[in-house]
């Protein structure tokens, strides 16, 4: 019996010595600045979770600019789906702005990561126009998988299924994977895809007032977080502010990795427990088509 306790106590030690967290205190004028990172982090402290195995997340956009003084520290792995090489660039600067949310330092921007300590995967599979083609899409998400990553954001979608799509999709998530997807900036229509998927994270986008974005997608909606007048960063180092449900799923990305950051032990479903017992209810009572569970929030 002493040898069970022994055991239980060594395992409890190396599971709390296996991941720290800074403390970052928001004021009123952090607020003011980015009032995104205060709604998620309601108490107005964000606990920035990092393990000794850092969680790896794939970003499959337009490139990350991760030679930028703001991401020297980082760790970035990068791949080009489109071309097959091993460097990308980020012309249209969609992918650069996901990043600066998911895991930019404390900075004076106050475009604050929710998980900075993260291994981030840079995998361009959109041109410099946006645009993308399913077959370099399935493309990074094979090759994310052989990188063994935790977490696969995809910030954008589209409007037709695809069987090739969906059987990625599931490859991914069979391989212990969680996929989260951006729901649409549909004006209020369908859901895209690969959001729709029962099996995807689909993120929707709300505004300071926590309403729905009226350009965001309504119908297969699993969680809300903010998407309207988001900080972020350029390509060329500056600050920008966007909105769209791009930037939504990107803050669930960095509390889904802060969440496996505390938790390394824990699987998809033990997270969407997390999400789903944390997330402030909005619109009408319990899930719903607008807001899912309601929005991302984690003290």
């Amino acid at each position: 019996m002493k040898n069970v306790v022994f055991t239980l106590i060594l395992l409890l030690l190396l599971v709390s010595c296996s991941n720290n967290y800074k403390e970052i205190t928001l004021s009123k004028s952090d607020c003011q600045k980015n009032w995104a990172l205060c709604s998620i982090f309601p108490n107005g402290k964000a606990k920035l979770y990092s393990s000794q195995d850092p969680i790896k997340v794939a970003l499959l956009d337009s490139g990350v600019s991760s030679s930028l003084p703001i991401f020297k520290n980082s760790s970035i792995t990068t791949y080009d789906s489109i071309t097959n090489k091993p460097t990308t660039t980020d012309s249209l600067g969609h992918g650069t702005a996901i990043a600066s949310i998911i895991m930019a330092p404390t900075n004076k921007h106050t475009v604050q990561g929710v998980s900075p300590k993260v291994k981030l995967f840079d995998v361009k599979v959109l041109n410099d126009k946006g645009g993308g083609d399913v077959n370099d899409v399935i493309n990074g998400i094979n090759w994310s998988i052989k990188q063994d990553v935790d977490i696969i954001n995809l910030s954008f979608g589209f409007q037709k299924d695809d069987n090739r799509l969906k059987s990625a999709i599931n490859k991914a998530i069979e391989n212990d994977i969680i996929v989260i997807a951006s729901a649409g900036n549909t004006l209020g229509l369908s859901t895209d895809y690969p959001a729709r998927y029962q099996n995807v994270i689909s993120i929707s986008s709300i505004n300071k007032k926590l309403k729905r974005d009226p350009l965001a997608a309504k119908g297969k909606i699993d969680f809300v977080a903010p998407g309207v007048q988001i900080p972020v960063i350029t390509p060329k180092g500056e600050l920008k502010t966007v909105n769209g449900t791009s930037f939504a799923t990107a803050y669930v990305t960095g509390v889904v990795s802060n969440i496996l950051s505390e938790h390394p032990e824990f699987e998809r479903e033990d997270v969407l427990k997390v999400l789903k017992s944390t997330a402030k209810d909005l619109g009408k009572k319990g899930p719903d088509k607008e807001y899912g569970y309601g929005l991302i929030q984690y003290n």
